[in-house]
């Protein structure tokens, strides 16, 4: 049975009709220091449930991670995606890797679940006509990068030689904030002196996101936005120029029908709408314990100087963070008690006869 809001509460019933969810959200923040507790309420007919039968509860975060795209080609479609299901707070936020229209089975990615079951007389085989499946999206706090403890102060300054000509550039790039959500400009401050005999001629600017397994050592790069710039130039020998850039960070936008394959995207899971995926975050320096895809992103400035006998390349790169937007910007206030804890999970169950309080914590 499909989910469905009423006055912005979420339900969804078991297939037998026996057990009720209601959820108020399907966000949830993870703060790096503590993660927003995911309230929920169940209904259930008391005269299924006792005495025989027990009902569980349970946060899973499923990682897909193969089939990739070239073992897709070599294996057809015969096999199944290979995924972990896990129960770890280190576990990243929700995203998915766009795949091919017409490529069938479910994308590499990480989704979270809200798994509701009943258990008979103690069995650890929950039935499906029991049971509830209740995606949710687990993301970062906005403003969460600045308190992070890998900071990178968003500039970098480089100072190049022109390979077989006289004199070099010198060129700085800052980025006037350290992160920003998906869709809200970035707004990017360039400095260039000309100490070289030749005229640079324009630069290009770009955004790009990185991302890998935790457990692999290769990454991909994908292009997210890019403009090339000529206002200003050409930069005669002994010139200056300092310039402010906008980019937006979103979605590529591709024809209709199509996408841009091989992107980490999050969809809403409430308005369906497509973002960056956020960068993973971590409350530690040095904490690499996480299990999935690790993302970032890199503004890169390339100066196009004219012609020399050998191509010289100028080029600063600048990490910068991008964070989750939530579909209502009414974040939860932080309960009394749960700072220093890493995952809580309450849920109140209702019977026709009495009410019981659970709480499940990790």
């Amino acid at each position: 049975m499909s989910s469905v809001t009423v006055d912005s509460v979420f339900t969804k019933m078991t297939p037998n009709g026996k057990i009720t969810l209601f959820m108020p959200q399907r966000e949830f923040v993870d703060n790096l220091s503590w993660i927003q507790p995911i309230d929920g309420a169940l209904v259930v007919d008391h005269e299924y449930i006792y005495p025989e039968r027990s009902i569980a509860v349970q946060l899973v975060a499923r990682v897909t991670i193969w089939p990739r795209e070239e073992d897709r080609r070599l294996h057809h479609r015969n096999t199944s995606p290979k995924a972990g299901r896990v129960l770890n707070p280190g576990i990243g936020p929700s995203l998915t890797i766009q795949q091919p229209s017409a490529m069938k089975g479910e994308p590499c990615g990480i989704k979270h679940f809200i798994e509701v079951f009943c258990l008979y007389r103690g069995s650890c085989q929950p039935h499906k006509r029991s049971s509830i499946h209740f995606g949710v999206d687990m993301i970062q706090k906005h403003g969460s990068a600045e308190k992070s403890a890998i900071w990178i102060p968003p500039a970098a300054t480089v100072s190049r030689p022109l390979l077989l000509a006289l004199g070099r550039v010198d060129m700085e790039v800052c980025l006037e904030k350290t992160s920003v959500t998906d869709a809200e400009p970035l707004v990017i401050n360039v400095s260039i002196v000309n100490h070289s005999n030749k005229n640079i001629r324009g630069m290009k600017i770009s955004l790009t996101q990185f991302y890998k397994l935790s457990f692999s050592e290769g990454k991909r790069k994908m292009p997210v936005n890019s403009t090339e710039i000529n206002t200003g130039f050409p930069i005669v020998p002994g010139g200056t120029l300092n310039q402010t850039v906008m980019l937006v960070p979103r979605v590529p936008s591709t024809t209709v029908g199509s996408k841009q394959v091989g992107l980490a995207v999050r969809r809403c899971v409430r308005s369906k709408n497509l973002q960056l995926a956020p960068s993973t975050l971590f409350a530690e320096s040095g904490h690499s314990d996480i299990f999935g895809f690790i993302v970032s992103y890199r503004v890169r400035v390339k100066l196009i100087v004219s012609q020399t006998p050998v191509n010289s390349t100028v080029m600063a790169e600048v990490p910068v963070f991008i964070v989750a937007k939530r579909d209502s910007e009414q974040f939860s206030h932080q309960l009394p008690g749960v700072e220093k804890t890493k995952f809580v999970m309450r849920f109140c169950v209702t019977v026709p006869s009495f009410w019981t309080n659970a709480a499940f914590s990790k």
